[in-house]
């Protein structure tokens, strides 16, 4: 997530993105005028906002309702805290938006809480999308949720691991995290396990996660600070 203007965010990838975006905006802003220089000197000046080497679906892309509320999440956190949703597996871009909205309404209809519960959710279909997003305390795990971002897979994977490319976006997001200061570089990865009674993220997926260089093996220590809403 590079730079928000007007309410528009925009992800800058690799170099070769990075250029041609560049290309763009100065065709647009001898058009457009003055907000897409200011964009576009923006950029420049934070070597292009820290590159993320994953594509991330909006909210507004998928077509996520407003939240009933939200509290502010500061950052970066020192914990990535990682689920599987436990519902429909996803391999292409509209499946995930399907279930992604269908979840989001039992989130908020059947279980009161304020919007989807997670920060960032995962397909395998390769993409990452926004869920509360990095700045807004997730709803994904009773005090954890002020010191975390919570991502999660879409899918059960008690009985095998998510496919690659749902990994590798994974992978991906958590290093453009580290990079946009969302997170500490020496950050602990934590599965929802860890911290709860529960069997998430699915043992297969759970296998994965602690051959991870950031898993911690220690005991997790609850934090002090004041739940927030969910």
């Amino acid at each position: 997530m590079c730079a928000e203007i007007h309410g528009v965010q925009y992800l800058i990838f690799g170099l070769q993105t990075q250029i041609l975006v560049i290309q763009h905006f100065m065709q647009i802003a001898q058009c457009q005028g003055r907000m897409f220089v200011i964009f576009l000197f923006l950029c420049i000046q934070t070597a292009l906002c820290a590159a993320c080497n994953v594509t991330i679906i909006s909210r507004d892309d998928w077509g996520a309702r407003a939240p009933n509320d939200h509290d502010h999440l500061h950052t970066p956190v020192t914990v990535a805290l990682i689920h599987h949703t436990d519902r429909d597996h996803c391999t292409t871009k509209a499946a995930c938006i399907q279930e992604l909205q269908d979840m989001q309404n039992f989130h908020m209809n059947n279980q009161s809480h304020s919007d989807i519960m997670y920060n960032f959710m995962i397909g395998e279909d390769g993409n990452v999308y926004e869920g509360r997003g990095w700045n807004t305390v997730g709803g994904h795990m009773p005090y954890w949720n002020i010191v975390s971002l919570g991502i999660a897979v879409m899918g059960n994977f008690q009985r095998g691991p998510p496919n690659s490319a749902a990994l590798g976006a994974l992978q991906g997001l958590l290093a453009c995290l580290v990079e946009n200061h969302k997170l500490t570089p020496d950050y602990k990865l934590y599965g929802h396990r860890d911290v709860g009674h529960t069997n998430c993220p699915g043992n297969s997926f759970y296998d994965v996660i602690k051959t991870w260089s950031h898993y911690d093996t220690g005991k997790p220590v609850l934090p002090t600070k004041t739940p927030t809403r969910s």
